[in-house]
């Protein structure tokens, strides 16, 4: 009788962890798809903004700005995975006001695709575009000379790449005239700064100390 309860005493904890443990995979299932998520509706308010400023601009000047942004995104991208790769914005009209699509333009062996931005989620690509269009949005919405704060710009590229992320911020920098705040972990990039500050608690209250 005894032998017979504790078998089936070891069943019930058996099948108690194996649920525990399907429960836990799914948890973290979810807590990817929900952050992958949280990352789409990012990458698309990004895309919305700069829609905004295209749709507010005159035809003229709508072009001008299409161009530079093409541009910009362009050698963003290029900066970070070499020459393959293109941005590109594509107006339309729709409901008598133009809209602007975007794509990511991948050339292989003189073959061209095009993929809408928030399609193209490998190896970063679309952390690039959005860094780049997230600053030509703030420097388009902000006023003339105020910072533009980045926090974490690239947490999604593999370490490899942070050397050149350094060279993208400060080459926007340069195109758009505004001064960069970066707020990052990653030593590589921290060595591109011109100016390099350390933030630390002490006794519950933050410390920032400059480096170089």
């Amino acid at each position: 009788m005894l032998q017979s309860l504790q078998s089936k005493l070891n069943a019930v904890r058996s099948e108690y962890e194996r649920r525990r443990g399907r429960f836990e995979q799914l948890s973290e299932i979810k807590r990817r798809k929900e952050t992958r998520l949280a990352e789409v509706n990012r990458d698309a308010e990004i895309l919305e903004q700069v829609s905004r400023v295209f749709h507010a601009a005159s035809e003229a000047a709508r072009e001008l700005a299409l161009r530079k942004v093409e541009k910009v995104v362009t050698d963003a991208l290029r900066a970070v995975f070499g020459p393959s790769l293109a941005f590109e914005v594509e107006m339309t009209e729709r409901r008598g006001r133009p809209e602007a699509e975007f794509f990511i333009v991948s050339n292989f062996g003189g073959a061209s695709v095009r993929t809408p931005v928030l399609d193209a989620r490998g190896g970063g690509v679309v952390d690039v575009a959005s860094l780049a269009l997230r600053v030509l949005a703030a420097v388009a919405t902000s006023p003339r000379q105020a910072p533009v704060i980045l926090d974490e710009p690239g947490k999604h590229l593999s370490e490899g790449y942070s050397r050149a992320l350094g060279e993208i911020l400060k080459a926007l920098s340069q195109e758009t005239g505004r001064q960069f705040v970066v707020v990052t972990h990653d030593s590589r990039l921290v060595e591109q700064g011109d100016a390099v500050y350390r933030v630390e608690m002490e006794s519950g209250e933050s410390v920032i100390r400059k480096v170089c």
